[in-house]
């Protein structure tokens, strides 16, 4: 690297951290107690056993979906060609192996 890029490394590093801490370092002056508070009262409606939804709805039907052919044939094909493609991979850097070195008796 030259000179002139580890000195705009270091500024846009400079930057990028007073970026990210300017947000925390003005929070930390705003902690002041206030006792601004607000008195909100509601009052409370009783339920009663008789009373009756304003909408009823029939209950939720499950259907049950069939895979898509995606899921039914793609996955198992690509699941048995990493298969084969990682045997192939082993016998082939075994039979290199191999050829590289004799077994000295």
């Amino acid at each position: 690297m030259t000179r002139f890029s580890r000195i705009v490394l270091v500024a846009l590093t400079a930057a990028f951290l007073l970026a990210m801490a300017a947000p925390a370092l003005s929070a930390s002056h705003g902690d002041e107690a206030t006792d601004d508070t607000t008195d909100t009262t509601v009052t409370a409606v009783p339920i009663s056993a008789g009373d009756e939804p304003a909408v009823v709805l029939p209950p939720a039907e499950v259907d049950v979906l069939e895979q898509p052919w995606t899921a039914r044939f793609l996955i198992p094909l690509l699941v048995v060609t990493a298969i084969a493609l990682v045997i192939g991979v082993v016998i082939a850097y075994d039979r290199s192996i191999r050829q590289r070195y004799k077994v000295v008796s």
